[in-house]
């Protein structure tokens, strides 16, 4: 479940921001190509508390690659020294300023983009019944 809702991008824009920093960019920026895990955290009052997403040492970056054809695998490296690699595949839709992802071990889930640009991607997602923010960063 925590690997769906990093993906709901968390899949997941830099530092604090206001509420008012609502930045979505129109359809201008695609989400397609590759989105490195960067920060997640939550909304508290009228700030937001951000953390460096902990990728496994000595590893590759875990990230999200969004396709054209409506595809997307969610990339995590793990095994401390190892580096396996596990890929998870599903689909994805944009929808104005929600982005769905359905796999299929955990259906489909919604986020709203807070922020798309050709660097950041910010979503804030419910999960397990709490609102969490998640940053990834273009590569």
């Amino acid at each position: 479940m925590k690997k769906l809702a990093i993906a709901l991008v968390s899949v997941l824009a830099l530092g604090t921001v206001m509420s008012s920093f609502r930045n979505v960019t129109s359809n201008e920026v695609s989400l397609v190509g590759k989105w490195k895990y960067y920060q997640e955290g939550k909304r508290m009052s009228k700030a937001e508390l951000l953390f460096s997403y902990e990728h496994e040492e000595n590893c590759g970056n875990d990230y999200v690659e969004f396709f054209e054809d409506g595809k997307v695998n969610d990339v995590f490296y793990y095994g401390s020294g190892n580096c396996e690699m596990s890929v998870d595949s599903g689909t994805w839709k944009k929808e104005e300023n929600h982005l769905i992802i359905n796999f299929p071990y955990a259906g489909e889930e919604t986020g709203e983009i807070l922020l798309l640009d050709a660097t950041t991607l910010k979503v804030k997602a419910e999960v397990e019944g709490k609102e969490v923010i998640y940053i990834y960063k273009k590569l």
